[in-house]
């Protein structure tokens, strides 16, 4: 039954007939649980907005990323110092060096890099002989 019809029923309800209080309380009951469900539902609608909001978000961010990875080279000659530094900082999030250079000339240990698009941590290690190097050209097509 409607919440109109509930209303309809309480208002309509003659005070002379048996019963008269027991009856009107048990029709207000019912039509409290009702706004309490209708409030509930209302929760419910507002949370599945927000998840669905911060999906977007994060799908927007991955092709963020992604579009300045493609263009990174002519986005990065246009950038002033400070958006230079904010870029990797947001790119990279841990860097680790040696204390003193090596003989070859390397001073990198590690770089943690911090991207959203990618579910498990990234590192690039330089300090042992297991890693693994790749080299990829990008192209617009």
């Amino acid at each position: 039954m409607s919440k109109l019809y509930r209303q309809i029923q309480i208002d309509t309800l003659d005070p002379d007939v048996r019963y008269y209080i027991k009856r009107k309380a048990a029709l207000d009951d019912k039509l409290c649980k009702m706004y309490d469900k209708i409030e509930d539902t209302k929760s419910l609608l507002i949370a599945a907005r927000a998840k669905k909001t911060a999906i977007e978000a994060e799908k927007l961010t991955a092709d963020n990323i992604y579009k300045v990875l493609i263009y990174f080279d002519k986005l990065y000659a246009v950038m002033d110092e400070q958006e230079r530094r904010q870029l990797m900082e947001s790119l990279i999030s841990e860097i680790h060096i040696f204390e003193e250079r090596k003989p070859n000339g390397q001073w990198l240990k590690s770089i943690k890099f911090e991207l959203s698009v990618i579910e498990e941590d990234m590192e690039i290690c330089l300090d042992n002989e297991t890693h693994v190097e790749t080299v990829c050209l990008l192209s617009k097509a």
